[in-house]
């Protein structure tokens, strides 16, 4: 009988044989290719409607002369959760609960139409942690590398999960009384006509320490609705190889998933929070901007019925390598007033020379 990992301990040991290890996420991927259909199924599925990803005579016109995906259109070639949910371990892992707790993206090339991949992997890094909610822990580090057709590397994602011993009754808590005073509002609100920077250049010059990134980017109602749409177009988040037959955790069955994490409902899939926080970057750096760094941590579950409003504010601007910096403190924020996203981005920014 094969051996069984149940306790924090025996994890810890076994993932730290691995680290530095590649790893080949080819057989995890989901897609292999930029295809028109890919790029618009996911910018639906996050609610991203940029003209750059789906309008050709739009794209046409911008610096790129083409139609190019969201930075974050690495989540659907492979979700880079893998090395960090269990690395090179061959043993099956018993009474553990594993939940999403943030990335770090790095972006060094334009995703474009028409761009094939391959993704490679490895472990990073194991830090164990004390949870008020949920006691002991481990913050689990892994890296996936994407590389196009070219060979050239277009991004990293270093996603980090969480590890705890699995809860007998909810151990994690959070504001119900918050949640029972949700005003209804529909999902997506602005997802069709919302203001962006677009075409219109944001130059470094222009901006200073403490703007704030506006338009807000208001998310609306989360609806199971909203939970699905993301994981039927961005399937790699939620697939599971179980006896050689692919199976996706959808509706009751998330649900489910979700109590037996110890949360009370469904909640989003941590990924989904990463993708609006690009968008939200993405929408006010417009056409012309580069996004070359996003991060994300997951401190607070999203759960159905709850009201999303994305924000950020500029921290800093600097001169390095010949680039025009700007990095931004974003965040995601509930209708209680709580941030359950923090994060922060880098982004470059076009120079009109006044300086």
């Amino acid at each position: 009988m094969a051996k069984q990992i149940t306790t924090l301990d025996e994890f810890e040991v076994e993932y730290k044989k691995g680290i530095g290890v590649e790893i080949d996420l080819g057989k995890q991927m989901f897609l292999t290719e930029a295809t028109r259909d890919n790029i618009m199924n996911f910018a639906d599925a996050v609610g991203d409607n940029n003209p750059l990803w789906i309008d050709e005579e739009h794209a046409r016109k911008s610096r790129y002369g083409m139609i190019t995906a969201p930075p974050t259109f690495l989540y659907n070639v492979n979700h880079g959760s893998a090395p960090s949910e269990s690395g090179t371990i061959p043993h099956p892992i018993q009474n553990l609960t594993l939940l999403y707790a943030g990335a770090e993206l790095e972006f060094f090339r334009p995703i474009r139409l028409g761009d094939k991949f391959t993704v490679k992997g490895k472990a990073v890094d194991v830090a164990r942690k004390q949870s008020q909610s949920v006691g002991p822990m481990l913050l689990v580090t892994g890296e996936a590398s994407y590389f196009n057709q070219h060979k050239e590397l277009l991004g990293i994602i270093r996603t980090t999960t969480c590890r705890f011993v699995t809860p007998n009754k909810q151990a994690i808590t959070y504001d119900r009384k918050a949640r029972a005073e949700v005003t209804a509002k529909s999902p997506d609100l602005m997802a069709f006509e919302r203001k962006r920077r677009g075409a219109e250049p944001r130059y470094w010059e222009d901006v200073w320490v403490g703007m704030e990134m506006t338009p807000a980017l208001e998310k609306g109602l989360l609806t199971m609705t909203e939970i699905l749409r993301f994981g039927l177009f961005v399937p790699s988040c939620l697939r599971r190889i179980q006896s050689k037959r692919e199976t996706v955790n959808l509706g009751f069955e998330r649900e489910t998933e979700q109590k037996r994490a110890g949360l009370g409902n469904a909640s989003d899939y941590g990924p989904q929070r990463t993708c609006w926080l690009g968008q939200l970057v993405t929408d006010w750096m417009g056409d012309d901007g580069t996004l070359k760094k996003l991060s994300s941590q997951i401190r607070h579950p999203n759960m159905i019925g709850d009201v999303n409003l994305l924000k950020g504010k500029v921290t800093s601007k600097y001169i390095r390598d010949g680039e025009h910096l700007v990095d931004c403190e974003i965040w995601v924020e509930n209708q209680a007033g709580l941030v359950t996203a923090p994060g922060s981005a880098t982004v470059a920014l076009p120079s009109n020379d006044r300086i």
